[in-house]
């Protein structure tokens, strides 16, 4: 049945996981829900994945979208339901949309529509599996509003619309200070984690192709990632590629939206950051696996460069890859990279040159 929006709608929770890239895919989707519930109260509810502060908690408090943003810890055994259980008897919500990820089960979403259906919820949104019969599948920010359309919700994709912050950007200035920065110059922002091993191309073969990059263009490199990436970094990329800049004390989330807004180019893996950098309009070059379908993940933007092996067992979800050996990543040699990367930032630099792709401070 097609959900209506009526007066007595108060409260909507919506439900998405605080992984970073996942919620900056679903930016469009919350314009979209806001736009559709004018006058209600607008509630986010996510998970806590690793004892922490939400990942994407900064960007989705700039966007303004949301009255309040509540957090649960996720992977506590029966704790987590019972925690989750309280929070949703606690709000009461008229209505809760779901925002699943793509991967989720018919199963799975069946025992969270009975979850929220215990907690007293009336009207569900969104509380259904994907199943998509093409090969190459919709990017998760067109998926999620695909969804929420064949829930009554209309609309189309809008725009994500990250505001500056000059606050971040004078913080950011002052980490880049030591690294012989400019932002005003081009620069590439590298990122060479990802969530699961499945998701990461060889820092060995990224450390060479950076270097031909910067022996060819001429840009700095500003690597980002979480401590253990960045000491990662250290270890395998810096003993071939010692110019790669590394921020002394990190990056906060709001200020790698700044790093990546004013970017020739985002470098690196399917991984928070190069979502973040579609989203403030940052173009991509990405070395994609095939854990995921393909398309599903795609950077939402333009202006990318998609490198990716195709395999029979692609879509495997696989966090580890013991019987294949992580084929579709490691038969992405560094000719293959280095040779595309290359083309794909000289092209940058001579749109920037000629006026066609403007990146300067405001």
């Amino acid at each position: 049945m097609l959900l209506q929006l009526q007066p007595r709608i108060q409260r909507v929770l919506v439900h998405r996981t605080g992984h970073l890239g996942d919620t900056v895919c679903a930016i469009p989707a919350f314009r979209l829900l806001r736009r559709h519930f004018t006058d209600a109260e607008l509630v986010m509810l996510c998970d806590r994945p690793s004892k922490q502060k939400v990942a994407a908690w900064d960007v989705v408090t700039r966007l303004e979208l949301f009255d309040r943003l509540i957090s649960y810890d996720s992977g506590k055994g029966w704790r987590t339901p019972l925690e989750l259980f309280r929070l949703v008897r606690r709000l009461a919500p008229d209505v809760v949309v779901q925002l699943p990820q793509v991967d989720r089960t018919a199963r799975s979403i069946a025992t969270q529509r009975f979850f929220f259906q215990l907690s007293g919820v009336r009207r569900l949104v969104g509380f259904r599996s994907w199943d998509c019969p093409q090969e190459w599948h919709p990017s998760e920010p067109h998926r999620l509003i695909r969804l929420l359309n064949d829930e009554g919700i209309p609309g189309s994709k809008p725009r994500y619309g990250i505001p500056l912050d000059q606050g971040s950007l004078a913080s950011l200035r002052e980490k880049l200070e030591d690294l012989d920065v400019d932002l005003e110059q081009p620069y590439l922002v590298f990122c060479g984690g990802g969530k699961t091993a499945t998701q990461r191309w060889p820092l060995s073969r990224y450390a060479q192709v950076l270097s031909s990059i910067r022996r060819h263009c001429q840009l700095p490199v500003i690597a980002v990632g979480g401590p253990d990436e960045l000491t990662a970094y250290r270890r395998e990329v810096l003993p071939v590629f010692p110019q790669l800049q590394i921020p002394r004390s990190g990056l906060l989330i709001i200020e790698l939206v700044e790093l990546l807004r004013f970017a020739l180019a985002y470098l690196g893996n399917d991984t928070g950051p190069m979502h973040l950098a579609a989203a403030v309009d940052c173009p991509v070059a990405a070395v994609m696996s095939a854990r995921n379908k393909p398309g599903a993940w795609d950077p939402d933007i333009a202006r990318r460069l998609i490198i990716r092996h195709r395999t029979p067992c692609e879509g495997c979800r696989l966090s580890e890859c013991l019987v294949e050996q992580h084929r579709c990543m490691t038969a992405i040699d560094t000719q293959r990279v280095e040779g595309a990367v290359r083309g794909f930032v000289q092209e940058l630099l001579t749109q920037r040159r000629s006026g066609v792709l403007p990146r300067t401070l405001l």
